[in-house]
């Protein structure tokens, strides 16, 4: 008997869209969203008049509907018109003004980026693009470590509307004053999302993520109760799709309290973000932490030997705790306790 015999011998899958558990999925309806969609669109619809769009700060936590808000106007635009072009980028990766610009090239259809300087790209992104109308949006801005191309995009070209997303909304405030008077943009901030609205969202993706009748309703309502208590669209996606896998692999054509108890006792290792996401700052500290969870700040500091100011550090591991890498224990000596993973009694 091969090794997938067992594996396979009951094949057929719970999941009747997988994909739609995944956190870039964009539903055809985003509910709790209207008002923050209309508000992006208000921005972009001086566009379809040939005018200049307005420049828009998004801000929020993670995980509740930033990114999914934006790419569903931008789904609705490209359904629109041919007129106005969606650009999204977002700058995890894509963290200079090179790359971003790299990005934008591949989608606009322009192939021709190796050996061009980065002057020379934004000089072909800015004559095909002016053609048109734009509408751009850097998701986790604050992420670029050149932001100089917030201000070079603002500049050249000529009708447009940049959208930019963040997590802290203290970011545009530190933005260079000489940026910040050229990008001028408006702010909406997205509050978290009630403990109703997140279950009324996780109901939504059952029914496109699985086939009926599939779900005890136990398990079903410990999976949603959990993802209501955290507030966490994607922490509750996470706990669907484990669940689902739990049973697959226990070949059960139901899932069961066992699956979604098997599920929640992985909450812990749960993360928003994969570490390759990062930065290289970031995959060191959190390294770093991992391997020595349970101390201080200012001990992981002096133990990581680390050529950053001890500021920059903090700022550093804020961002981790900010994206559910890591989280913070009990004060030592007037200093946090800094924990590798997610700490499951928060929830």
């Amino acid at each position: 008997m091969g090794v997938f015999d067992d594996v396979l011998k009951d094949s057929e899958s719970l999941f009747k869209n997988e994909f739609a558990l995944d956190f870039e999925f964009i539903p055809k309806e985003l509910p709790h969203r209207e008002n923050q969609q209309k508000y992006v669109a208000e921005c972009i619809a001086p566009l379809f008049n040939n005018r200049n769009g307005r420049n828009l700060f998004i801000c929020g936590a993670p995980g509740i509907g930033k990114t999914v808000a934006v790419r569903h106007v931008f789904k609705e635009l490209e359904e629109k018109t041919s007129d106005v072009i969606p650009i999204y980028v977002n700058c995890w990766k894509k963290d200079t003004s090179y790359k971003i610009l790299v990005s934008i090239c591949e989608q606009i259809g322009y192939k021709w980026t190796h050996n061009k300087r980065t002057d020379e790209l934004l000089d072909v992104v800015s004559k095909i693009l002016n053609k048109k109308t734009t509408a751009i949006c850097l998701d986790e801005v604050d992420k670029v470590k050149e932001i100089d191309i917030l201000y070079s995009l603002s500049e050249d070209l000529l009708k447009k509307s940049i959208i930019v997303i963040a997590n802290d909304k203290g970011w545009i405030s530190n933005l260079d004053q000489r940026i910040r008077s050229r990008f001028m943009p408006e702010h909406l901030e997205f509050p978290e999302y009630s403990a109703v609205e997140t279950r009324d969202i996780i109901r939504e993706r059952i029914k496109f993520a699985f086939f009926d009748g599939i779900w005890d309703a136990e398990a079903m309502n410990s999976i949603i109760d959990r993802a209501a208590e955290m507030k966490d669209v994607r922490a509750g996606l996470f706990l669907l799709k484990e669940a689902g896998n739990s049973a697959e692999s226990k070949a059960s054509r139901q899932i069961l309290c066992e699956h979604s108890d098997i599920a929640i006792s992985k909450l812990e290792g749960f993360k928003i973000k994969n570490s390759s996401d990062f930065g290289e700052d970031e995959r060191v500290i959190l390294e770093l932490v991992k391997n020595h969870s349970g101390k201080t700040v200012k001990e992981l500091y002096d133990v990581g030997g680390l050529e950053l100011s001890y500021r920059h550090f903090h700022r550093k591991i804020d961002e981790l705790k900010k994206n559910s890498m890591i989280f913070f224990g009990d004060k030592r000596e007037g200093s946090t306790i800094v924990n590798y993973g997610k700490k499951l009694t928060d929830y």
